[in-house]
C-alpha cells in the first residue's frame, strides 16, 4: 500500500457510509482506510464491520470510549495504526472526488504537505 486515508467519525453512520463509498470509487486503489472513531455507539460499529466485509481496500477501525470530544487523541491512535508512510487526512463527512487519491500520489514530495 502507498497511502493511508484517515478520517474521524462520531455517531454519523449515514455520512460515514457515503464517505467510505467515495473511497471505493477512487481511480487510485493502492491505499487503506483508517476510521478514527471518537467513541461512536453500536450502530457505527456494526456499519464498519459490514463495510469491512465488502471493501475492495483494507479498512481499519480505531476506536476509544466516548469520554467527550477527543478528536486529536483518536487521530493520534489512527496515525500509529497506519501501515504506510504517506497519510491523507480528511473528515468523515467529505465524499472525495474520484481522482482525489490519484492526485495525492502523483503530487507527493518528501518534506512537503499537499492540500
Amino acid at each position: 500500500m502507498k497511502l493511508s486515508v484517515i478520517f474521524t467519525t462520531y455517531n454519523s453512520p449515514d455520512w460515514l457510509q457515503k464517505t467510505v463509498w467515495g473511497y471505493w470509487h477512487q481511480s487510485f486503489t493502492d491505499f487503506e482506510i483508517i476510521i478514527a472513531d471518537d467513541g461512536s455507539g453500536e450502530e457505527t460499529k456494526s456499519l464498519i464491520t459490514q463495510l469491512q466485509s465488502q471493501s475492495p481496500v483494507p479498512i481499519r477501525h480505531v476506536w476509544h470510549e466516548d469520554a467527550g470530544f477527543r478528536k486529536c487523541e483518536i487521530l493520534n491512535k489512527a496515525i500509529v495504526a497506519a501501515q504506510t508512510d504517506y497519510l491523507v487526512f480528511t473528515d468523515g463527512d467529505c465524499i472525495p472526488h474520484k481522482d482525489f487519491l490519484k492526485v495525492h500520489d502523483e503530487e507527493k514530495k518528501s518534506g512537503y504537505f499537499l492540500s
